[in-house]
């Protein structure tokens, strides 16, 4: 029984170059713009209030000024 032929080599393809996303509604711009009005934390940003949380140690020390 003869070998079954190869193919030849192809060359890799690249990936597609991601696509831009979609632009906000203008409901939903609005919305962004009322929460941040508000101070409210928004979707894709950074929130002040957890990184601060998280910075705190987890149990008061006695030079905190909680004891």
């Amino acid at each position: 029984m003869a070998p079954a032929p190869h193919a030849p080599p192809t060359a890799p393809t690249a990936p597609a170059p991601p696509s831009a996303p979609p632009a906000d509604p203008p409901i939903y711009r609005e919305l962004l713009a009322r929460w941040a009005d508000a101070g409210l934390t928004l979707p894709g940003r950074r929130d002040p209030e957890w990184a601060r949380v998280m910075s705190s140690p987890v149990w008061p020390t006695t030079g905190s000024g909680l004891y």
